[in-house]
């Protein structure tokens, strides 16, 4: 319609999996607007009953080239410390969502938007997609400690002091994804993904998420000691009771 306002960031539900789109092609840069609508989404989010959630880009270009470089240059310093204080409490929403986050790697992730795949659970990769960390090309220091948590200190520096581009059987090596997909499948796969882990017990899903999360950066006693306070309160609950009886009928 002549005069409608553009959105940014798709939000769209389909059988408690919420897929998130940017949209803003060909590149999908994380321009300001986008970065606050994606605060507003993610916040949206808490308050429903979804199981999973899926990110990706609008087309085939790329999941997100990053950063709006034009918007960079055009402000002030002040101004973009900003901006990178939102991003990163944009990046700290999705990877503490309290269900899962899968990323549908459509296209190149770029800079931040390699940071945004990283931030996610569960990434799948397009066959023909490219990842690459850019910092150094602008004389920048970021996205440097999820990079790091997944592929190991020697090849995150190898990875950011180059800036190369690392294709999708790289970086399944790498660690920095999880499935490739053929090319234009990634969406597919991701759902698929999504739908499975729909059928599983959610209060356990969400558990499991924060003990991994907060788990990894403990000494293993205390991150056993963490599980184990989850353990002990899922063993209470009716749905592990239902699970269990349904669990013994089907063995039989």
């Amino acid at each position: 319609m002549l005069g409608e306002e553009k959105k940014l960031v798709l939000l769209q539900y389909d059988d408690h999996v919420a897929t998130i789109t940017l949209n803003n092609p060909p590149a999908n840069v994380l321009s300001q607007e986008v970065i606050e609508e994606l605060l507003r989404t993610f916040n949206e989010l808490e308050h429903t009953d979804i199981t999973a959630v899926i990110i990706t880009g609008q087309g085939s270009h790329s999941f997100s080239a990053g950063a709006d470089i034009k918007e960079l240059v055009q402000r002030e310093p002040m101004q973009n410390q900003e901006y990178f204080t939102k991003i990163y409490l944009v990046f700290n929403l999705i990877a503490n969502c309290r269900c899962p986050v899968i990323a549908a790697l459509n296209g190149y992730a770029y800079g931040a938007g390699l940071e945004l795949a990283l931030c996610t659970d569960i990434r799948v990769m397009d066959q023909d997609a490219k990842l690459s960390a850019v910092c150094v090309n602008l004389n920048l220091v970021f996205g440097t400690q999820r990079l790091v948590r997944l592929a190991g200190l020697g090849r995150a520096k190898d990875l950011i002091f180059c800036a190369r581009q690392v294709n999708a059987h790289e970086a399944l090596d790498y660690g920095l994804v999880e499935h490739i997909a053929a090319p234009g499948t990634s969406w597919e796969k991701a759902r698929e993904i999504a739908m499975l882990i729909s059928q599983k017990g959610q209060t356990a899903v969400r558990g499991v998420k924060r003990v991994l999360n907060q788990g990894v950066d403990l000494p293993l006693n205390e991150a056993l000691e963490l599980e184990t306070k989850f353990l002990y309160r899922m063993l209470a609950s009716n749905e592990f009771a239902g699970r269990a009886k349904k669990f013994l009928c089907l063995r039989v």
